[in-house]
């Protein structure tokens, strides 16, 4: 069986044992993308028109400015302004101005980085599954590891199927994984609140509890 994407990534982010793997694995995917997008990919013709018709989030676009090659993204961004100057049409009247409106969100609301690193993670939820099927020391780590977010613990779930005749141990493990790390996570949530009654105060609990409470908040 082949897997879908490189697996040492994923080996890393659930031998970390902090938070959700997954997010780790988008963390650094879209980081190396930023790094690329702000490199080699600026005379890149193919990227270039990418980002032309796609553009960047908010998000990518502030961690595109940390980078130190501002001339590079100034290119990309005038590129892309000359795009949307041309796709910018005047509407009349108001019921011309509403579907105008529909028209430049869909052209507005995309990102080129959003859309690679979006494909990565299906990638990567494929992957898991079949190391899963495969690999038994990762079938440990699996079952080791500190939870997901509920964004990726629904991708898991939507590729399961690639763990094939070890699906419905995979499913299980996933659910014991995810139920474990929510009760942890409400148990600390519950003894935070508790924290702030005056009986925990007088007992000194409450910075204990709150500093315990840091990491899942």
């Amino acid at each position: 069986m082949k897997y879908h994407i490189q697996t040492t990534p994923i080996w890393d982010a659930f031998k970390m044992r902090d938070n959700c793997p997954m997010c780790e694995i988008y963390r650094k995917s879209s980081d190396r993308l930023v790094s690329q997008y702000l490199n080699e990919a600026v005379m890149e013709s193919d990227y270039r028109i990418r980002v032309n018709k796609r553009g960047f989030c908010s998000y990518h676009l502030k961690e595109l400015y940390k980078g130190e090659n501002k001339l590079g993204l100034a290119l990309q961004l005038s590129t892309r302004t000359d795009f949307m100057l041309e796709n910018l049409k005047f509407a009349s009247d108001s019921k011309k101005a509403k579907k105008e409106s529909q028209r430049l969100k869909e052209l507005t609301s995309t990102c080129v980085i959003c859309d690679e690193v979006d494909d990565m993670m299906v990638r990567y939820a494929k992957t898991v599954p079949q190391m899963f099927l495969n690999e038994v020391e990762f079938k440990n780590e699996l079952k080791a590891s500190s939870g997901f977010c509920f964004e990726h613990f629904v991708l898991l779930l939507e590729y399961a199927s690639n763990s094939g005749k070890a699906e419905k141990e995979y499913l299980s493990v996933l659910d014991d994984v995810m139920r474990n790390n929510l009760t942890r996570v409400n148990n600390a949530l519950k003894r935070f609140c508790s924290s702030f009654d005056y009986k925990s105060v007088e007992r000194g609990d409450a910075n204990a509890v709150r500093n315990m409470v840091e990491k899942y908040l």
